[in-house]
Protein backbone atom coordinates (compact mmCIF):
# COMPACT_ATOMS: atom_id res chain seq x y z
CA UNK A 1 0.00 0.00 0.00
CA UNK A 2 1.67 3.19 -0.85
CA UNK A 3 1.80 5.86 1.36
CA UNK A 4 -0.35 8.39 -0.68
CA UNK A 5 -3.23 5.86 -0.01
CA UNK A 6 -2.80 5.32 3.24
CA UNK A 7 -2.75 9.75 4.18
CA UNK A 8 -5.46 10.63 1.56
CA UNK A 9 -8.08 13.31 2.77
CA UNK A 10 -10.64 11.13 3.48
CA UNK A 11 -8.16 9.12 5.80
CA UNK A 12 -6.95 11.82 6.76
CA UNK A 13 -9.56 13.79 8.12
CA UNK A 14 -11.16 10.09 9.76
CA UNK A 15 -7.90 9.63 11.81
CA UNK A 16 -7.73 13.46 13.28
CA UNK A 17 -11.12 13.17 14.11
CA UNK A 18 -11.39 9.32 15.78
CA UNK A 19 -7.91 10.36 17.51
CA UNK A 20 -9.39 13.29 19.10
CA UNK A 21 -12.36 11.33 20.49
CA UNK A 22 -9.67 8.33 21.66
CA UNK A 23 -7.97 11.11 23.81
CA UNK A 24 -11.00 12.85 24.88
CA UNK A 25 -12.18 9.16 26.40
CA UNK A 26 -9.30 9.62 29.34
CA UNK A 27 -9.86 13.19 29.67
CA UNK A 28 -12.51 14.80 32.72
CA UNK A 29 -15.63 15.65 30.50
CA UNK A 30 -18.15 17.66 32.97
CA UNK A 31 -17.69 18.11 36.65
CA UNK A 32 -21.11 18.35 38.33
CA UNK A 33 -22.29 19.10 42.26
CA UNK A 34 -24.35 16.31 43.29
CA UNK A 35 -25.71 16.45 47.27
CA UNK A 36 -22.43 14.02 48.37
CA UNK A 37 -20.22 16.91 47.27
CA UNK A 38 -18.18 17.67 43.58
CA UNK A 39 -18.31 14.68 41.23
CA UNK A 40 -16.51 14.26 38.13
CA UNK A 41 -17.25 12.31 35.02
CA UNK A 42 -14.48 10.85 33.04
CA UNK A 43 -15.19 10.74 28.79
CA UNK A 44 -14.86 6.61 28.78
CA UNK A 45 -17.53 6.53 31.22
CA UNK A 46 -20.03 8.48 29.75
CA UNK A 47 -18.68 7.22 26.19
CA UNK A 48 -19.87 3.59 27.99
CA UNK A 49 -22.55 4.38 30.15
CA UNK A 50 -23.81 6.90 27.73
CA UNK A 51 -25.60 3.64 25.69
CA UNK A 52 -27.62 2.75 28.30
CA UNK A 53 -28.80 5.74 29.71
CA UNK A 54 -32.14 5.45 28.47
CA UNK A 55 -32.99 2.59 30.61
CA UNK A 56 -32.75 4.73 33.66
CA UNK A 57 -34.48 7.45 32.61
CA UNK A 58 -31.70 9.37 30.93
CA UNK A 59 -33.78 10.00 27.66
CA UNK A 60 -32.14 13.25 27.22
CA UNK A 61 -28.36 11.97 28.59
CA UNK A 62 -29.33 9.07 25.61
CA UNK A 63 -29.88 11.55 23.14
CA UNK A 64 -26.92 13.93 23.50
CA UNK A 65 -24.68 10.11 23.61
CA UNK A 66 -26.43 9.35 20.24
CA UNK A 67 -23.65 11.90 18.52
CA UNK A 68 -21.24 8.81 18.97
CA UNK A 69 -23.30 6.78 16.56
CA UNK A 70 -24.42 9.47 14.06
CA UNK A 71 -20.85 10.53 13.45
CA UNK A 72 -19.72 6.83 12.65
CA UNK A 73 -22.53 6.57 10.30
CA UNK A 74 -21.40 10.03 8.63
CA UNK A 75 -17.66 7.88 8.42
CA UNK A 76 -18.96 5.13 6.70
CA UNK A 77 -20.87 7.43 4.52
CA UNK A 78 -17.86 9.93 4.18
CA UNK A 79 -15.95 6.30 3.03
CA UNK A 80 -18.43 5.72 0.37
CA UNK A 81 -18.18 9.30 -0.79
CA UNK A 82 -22.37 9.76 -0.31
CA UNK A 83 -23.21 13.71 -0.17
CA UNK A 84 -25.57 12.94 2.92
CA UNK A 85 -22.33 12.27 5.11
CA UNK A 86 -22.50 16.04 5.06
CA UNK A 87 -26.39 15.87 6.88
CA UNK A 88 -25.55 13.40 9.18
CA UNK A 89 -22.13 14.51 10.76
CA UNK A 90 -24.06 18.10 10.75
CA UNK A 91 -27.06 16.83 12.91
CA UNK A 92 -24.24 14.82 15.26
CA UNK A 93 -22.36 18.40 15.53
CA UNK A 94 -25.63 19.69 16.45
CA UNK A 95 -26.43 17.39 18.91
CA UNK A 96 -23.11 17.82 20.10
CA UNK A 97 -22.77 21.58 20.17
CA UNK A 98 -26.46 21.11 22.31
CA UNK A 99 -24.89 19.43 25.48
CA UNK A 100 -23.53 23.43 26.13
CA UNK A 101 -26.27 24.80 27.10
CA UNK A 102 -27.13 22.21 29.55
CA UNK A 103 -27.00 23.19 33.34
CA UNK A 104 -28.14 19.59 35.14
CA UNK A 105 -27.21 16.16 34.14
CA UNK A 106 -29.14 13.04 35.40
CA UNK A 107 -27.13 10.98 38.26
CA UNK A 108 -28.55 8.89 38.93
CA UNK A 109 -31.19 6.21 38.31
CA UNK A 110 -33.77 7.28 39.97
CA UNK A 111 -34.04 10.55 38.68
CA UNK A 112 -31.86 12.90 40.89
CA UNK A 113 -30.04 15.93 38.90
CA UNK A 114 -26.53 17.31 39.80
CA UNK A 115 -25.73 20.99 38.69
CA UNK A 116 -22.89 21.07 36.07
CA UNK A 117 -20.26 23.06 37.01
CA UNK A 118 -17.98 22.97 34.37
CA UNK A 119 -17.60 21.33 31.17
CA UNK A 120 -14.39 20.04 30.77
CA UNK A 121 -11.60 19.02 28.53
CA UNK A 122 -13.17 15.33 27.30
CA UNK A 123 -16.45 17.04 26.31
CA UNK A 124 -14.35 20.15 24.34
CA UNK A 125 -11.91 17.82 22.86
CA UNK A 126 -14.92 15.22 22.10
CA UNK A 127 -16.82 18.22 20.21
CA UNK A 128 -13.64 19.26 18.75
CA UNK A 129 -13.67 15.47 16.75
CA UNK A 130 -16.99 15.92 15.48
CA UNK A 131 -16.18 19.62 14.51
CA UNK A 132 -13.46 18.46 12.61
CA UNK A 133 -15.41 15.76 10.88
CA UNK A 134 -18.55 17.68 9.90
CA UNK A 135 -15.66 20.59 9.03
CA UNK A 136 -14.00 18.13 6.72
CA UNK A 137 -16.82 15.84 5.38
CA UNK A 138 -18.20 19.67 4.02
CA UNK A 139 -14.80 20.36 2.69
CA UNK A 140 -13.95 17.45 0.70
CA UNK A 141 -17.54 16.38 -0.49
CA UNK A 142 -17.89 19.88 -1.67
CA UNK A 143 -16.59 20.82 -5.53
CA UNK A 144 -14.36 23.61 -5.51
CA UNK A 145 -16.03 26.43 -7.75
CA UNK A 146 -14.48 27.98 -10.91
CA UNK A 147 -11.76 30.26 -10.40
CA UNK A 148 -12.34 33.75 -11.98
CA UNK A 149 -9.88 33.11 -13.93
CA UNK A 150 -11.40 30.16 -15.79
CA UNK A 151 -14.85 32.18 -16.00
CA UNK A 152 -13.08 34.95 -17.81
CA UNK A 153 -11.18 32.78 -19.76
CA UNK A 154 -14.25 31.19 -21.20
CA UNK A 155 -15.92 34.84 -21.95
CA UNK A 156 -12.98 35.38 -24.70
CA UNK A 157 -13.31 31.63 -26.37
CA UNK A 158 -14.34 31.83 -29.71
CA UNK A 159 -17.10 29.80 -31.11
CA UNK A 160 -15.97 27.57 -33.74
CA UNK A 161 -17.99 30.05 -36.65
CA UNK A 162 -16.01 33.17 -35.49
CA UNK A 163 -17.62 34.29 -33.19
CA UNK A 164 -16.81 35.77 -30.09
CA UNK A 165 -18.57 33.78 -26.80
Amino acid sequence: MKLNQIFNPTTLIVFISLALLGFSLFQTAITYNDYNGIGKSQGLDLFLMGSIAILGGGLLEWIIWLANPISLWSIILFFQKKDKAKLISKIALGIALSFVFWQNILTSGNGRQAIILHKNSGYWLWLLSIFILTVGIHRYLTPAPESTSKLIDKRHEIKPNGESI
